[in-house]
C-alpha cells in the first residue's frame, strides 16, 4: 500500500511544485529578467520559493495520490478481494494513515522552522533584486539614462575593450545642473576605476549648450543659452548604486517569518504595547475634559451659582465666543478620537495577522489528514484510477477547501471572526464529509443511489401506513 501511494504522490507533489513555481516565474520575471544579476542568485530564489510553494503543494498532492491508490485498487478488483478475504477497509488504510500522520508531523516541522527561514531570505532576494539597477550597458546609437540624472548616446565604440569612443551626446539634467545641460564631443575615451564605483568619460573637441533661466519674465520668452567650446574635457559618474553587494541582506522580518515560539513573543510584546496605548489615550482624554468650573469660580472668572449653567454664568459678550471655542475644540477631540480609533483598529490587525500565522502552522497538518480521509474513501467508491476522474474530482475539492480558507482567512484579517474560527474552520466543515465517505465505503454503501438515501423515508411511510390502516 505505501509503494502504491509513494509514486503518485512523488509525482503528483513534483508537478504542483513545478506548477506553482511556473506561476511565481510568471508574476516576477520583469523584476528578475535584465538587472544583470548573477545567476546564482536566481538559483537561491527559485531554492527559496519551492520551499514557499509547498504548503500548497502537499494538501492537493495527498489529496489526488490517496484518490488514485484506491481508485486503482477498486478498477483492479484488488480492494474487493482484499474485503472478501475479510481485511476490513480501516485496515487496508492503516499504512497509508501512519504514513499520512508522519507527513502531517513532517509538515508542521517544515511550517515552523524551515517555511519562516525560506520565506525571510526568498523575500530578502526578491525585493533586493527588484530595487536593483540594471546593469551598466552602454549601446552604440541608443540613449542610455541607467545613470541617475544624466542621458547619453555614443554613436560609435572602437579600440582595446571598446573604451574609444566617438560623437558623444550627454544630456545633464541632474539637480545639480539647476538647468538643462547638453555636452556633445566629438572623441574620447571611457575608464573605470580599479573598484569599479566611478566611470570617467575623456573628451576631446566638444561644445556645451546650458539652458539660462533669467530673472525677469520678458527676458524668459528668449529662452537665453550659453555656449562654451573645449578641447579636453573629463566627466566623473557616481556608479555605487550599480554596487548590489549582498542581496540577501535584510532588515526586515514579518509574521511570515517567524516560528511559533517569535510569534509568541512578538504577539507578547504588541499586546502589551496597545495595552500601553490605551492607558495613554484614556488620560489623554480624561485630561481634555475635565471641567475646573469650581477652580474658575475661585479666581473670580465666573460668578458661584451652583446649579446654573456655565455658559449661563459668563458675561453676554463672552457666550458666543465661548461656544465658539468649545464648537472648535469638540471637533478637534472628534478628529482625534478618529484617528485613535484607526489606530487601535490598525494594532488589532497586525496583532490578528500573526495570530492567524500561528494557527496556520498547525491548520495545515490538520488539512492533509481531512483530505487524506475524503480521497481515500472517494477513490475507493468511484473505482477510478489513471489521471482522468481523479485529478478532475480532486481539483473540485481542492477548490473548494482552498476558496474556504482563504476566504475564512480574510474574515480573520478584518477582524470578523477570531484567528481560531478563521483557519480552523473550512477542516471543520471538510471533516464530516471525510467521516461520511469513510463510513460509506467502510460499509460498501452505495453513495450516488437515490434509494439508500431515500430508504429511511419510505420505512416511515410504510409504518404511518400501517398504523392509519389498523
Amino acid at each position: 500500500m505505501i509503494r502504491s501511494f509513494s509514486g503518485p504522490f512523488t509525482a503528483t507533489f513534483v508537478v504542483m511544485v513545478f506548477f506553482l513555481l511556473m506561476q511565481f516565474l510568471w508574476m516576477y520575471v520583469d523584476d528578475l529578467v535584465g538587472k544583470g544579476v548573477e545567476w546564482y542568485y536566481i538559483a537561491e530564489l527559485l531554492f527559496y520559493t519551492t520551499a514557499g510553494v509547498v504548503p500548497l503543494a502537499l494538501p492537493i498532492s495527498v489529496l489526488l495520490s490517496s484518490l488514485m491508490t484506491f481508485g486503482n485498487l477498486g478498477e483492479y478488483n484488488e480492494l474487493a478481494a482484499m474485503k472478501s478475504a475479510g481485511v476490513s477497509l480501516f485496515r487496508i488504510m492503516r499504512p497509508l494513515m501512519a504514513l499520512v500522520v508522519a507527513l502531517c508531523v513532517l509538515a508542521f516541522l517544515f511550517s515552523n522552522y524551515v517555511l519562516p527561514v525560506a520565506n525571510l531570505r526568498g523575500e530578502t532576494l526578491l525585493r533586493n533584486i527588484a530595487t536593483k539597477k540594471p546593469a551598466l550597458n552602454i549601446r552604440e546609437g541608443v540613449f542610455y539614462g541607467g545613470i541617475e540624472g544624466y542621458s547619453m548616446k555614443i554613436g560609435e565604440k572602437y579600440g582595446p575593450d571598446d573604451r574609444l569612443i566617438r560623437n558623444i551626446y550627454i544630456y545633464d539634467h541632474s539637480a545639480r545642473s539647476g538647468s538643462g545641460k547638453l555636452i556633445v564631443a566629438e572623441e574620447g575615451r571611457m575608464d573605470l576605476s580599479p573598484d569599479e564605483r566611478y566611470l570617467s568619460l575623456f573628451l576631446q573637441r566638444g561644445t556645451t549648450y546650458e539652458d539660462l533661466i533669467p530673472s525677469k519674465r520678458t527676458d524668459r520668452q528668449r529662452h537665453p543659452f550659453a555656449r562654451s567650446r573645449f578641447e579636453e574635457a573629463e566627466i566623473r559618474f557616481d556608479l555605487s548604486s550599480f554596487q548590489s553587494g549582498d542581496l540577501r541582506e535584510n532588515d526586515q522580518k514579518s509574521f511570515n517569518m517567524m516560528n511559533i515560539r517569535q510569534l509568541e513573543e512578538s504577539v507578547d510584546s504588541m499586546r502589551h504595547s496597545l495595552k500601553a496605548r490605551q492607558i495613554h489615550m484614556e488620560s489623554t482624554l480624561a485630561n481634555k475634559y475635565r471641567w475646573e468650573v469650581d477652580t474658575m469660580a475661585a479666581a473670580g472668572l465666573v460668578p458661584s451659582h451652583p446649579g446654573v449653567p456655565l455658559l449661563s454664568r459668563l458675561p453676554e459678550s463672552m457666550q458666543r465666543r465661548a461656544a465658539d471655542n468649545a464648537l472648535r475644540l469638540a471637533r478637534s477631540q472628534k478628529a482625534y478620537v478618529s484617528q485613535l480609533s484607526e489606530e487601535y483598529d490598525w494594532r488589532q490587525k497586525v496583532i490578528a495577522r500573526f495570530r492567524l500565522e500561528w494557527h496556520k502552522k498547525f491548520s495545515l497538518s490538520f488539512a492533509v489528514l481531512v483530505l487524506f480521509f475524503i480521497g481515500a474513501p472517494l477513490g475507493a467508491i468511484i473505482r477510478k484510477g489513471g489521471l482522468g476522474l481523479p485529478v478532475v474530482v480532486s481539483v473540485l475539492i481542492f477548490i473548494v477547501y482552498h476558496t474556504l480558507s482563504y476566504s475564512m482567512e480574510k474574515l480573520g484579517r478584518e477582524l470578523v471572526w477570531t484567528p481560531f474560527r478563521a483557519m480552523w474552520t473550512a477542516g471543520l466543515i471538510l471533516l464530516p464529509i471525510g467521516i461520511f465517505l469513510t463510513y460509506k465505503s467502510a460499509t460498501d454503501s452505495a453513495l450516488f443511489s437515490v434509494h439508500s438515501y431515500t430508504a429511511p423515508f419510505r420505512w416511515l411511510a410504510g409504518r404511518f401506513r400501517s398504523k392509519h390502516t389498523a
